[in-house]
């Protein structure tokens, strides 16, 4: 089909893809794309995090004004439309998340983080049990006592168990779902990113994760190979993707 729009012949390679049932169903123009790349979610992501609408704006009295000061009449400020304002005077839900996700940390032995305020003694926090506690540790401490915790890796940790921060103890679960997500370690940060050292590290950090291997070397052999392995396959996922 062929028509003459401002003297000039159009076919079908001149309209936009579309939906004839969409646009019945919305009664409005829309555009149907098929998102085929991972890339579509750093667009879908961009809108989350943007923040409020916001407009810019001034105020001018009612009569003539010669000298105008734009720098000084600007003002940058929020935007609320109507169904916004309506949805936050009621009080409904705007934003929820699920499941919960646990930040695990994850550090060497004795160089976690402490709070604590600026009149605390510090010989006393130093030398304190209490102080001393941290998820990593006690996820230690939970399985020498607790049979079922020996299942769990410590990602999979909160799944089944809940962090008691008020007494520093890891206690069963008994409702909702949780996942684990443990705090990413840097390449700079040395002996805890240094999957080459792991022999050092077993002896040096935590001497009891090689209490329970008949064969240590072959335990951290395993143990780098894995980190390698991952390796791998995020690069073989890259090539992939840089394919035609």
């Amino acid at each position: 089909m062929t028509v003459k729009v401002r003297g000039k012949d159009l076919d079908n390679r001149w309209v936009v893809p579309h939906n004839p049932y969409l646009l019945a169903k919305f009664d409005c123009h829309l555009n149907v794309e098929i998102c085929s790349t991972i890339k579509a979610v750093k667009y879908l992501y961009k809108y989350i995090y943007k923040g409020h609408d916001r407009v810019a704006f001034n105020l001018i009295p009612g009569q003539n004004i010669q000298d105008i000061d734009e720098i000084q009449q600007f003002q940058s400020a929020r935007w609320i439309a109507p169904p916004e304002a309506m949805w936050r005077i009621y009080g409904f839900i705007l934003n929820e998340m699920h499941p919960s996700v646990y930040s695990l940390h994850l550090h060497l032995e004795d160089q976690h983080l402490v709070a604590f305020h600026a009149h605390d003694n510090l010989n006393n926090i130093l030398r304190s049990d209490f102080t001393a506690k941290s998820m990593l540790t006690e996820f230690f401490s939970t399985n020498q006592t607790n049979e079922n915790a020996r299942k769990l890796l410590y990602k999979e940790f909160p799944e089944a168990f809940v962090w008691n921060q008020q007494h520093k103890i890891w206690t069963p679960r008994k409702k909702k779902t949780v996942i684990g997500r443990i705090v990413t370690a840097s390449p700079f940060e040395g002996e805890r990113n240094d999957v080459e050292s792991l022999d050092d590290l077993i002896d040096a950090v935590f001497q009891d994760i090689g209490s329970y291997s008949e064969n240590l070397s072959e335990m951290t052999n395993r143990a780098i190979l894995t980190p390698k392995n991952n390796s791998v396959d995020e690069i073989n996922t890259i090539l992939i993707q840089r394919f035609p």
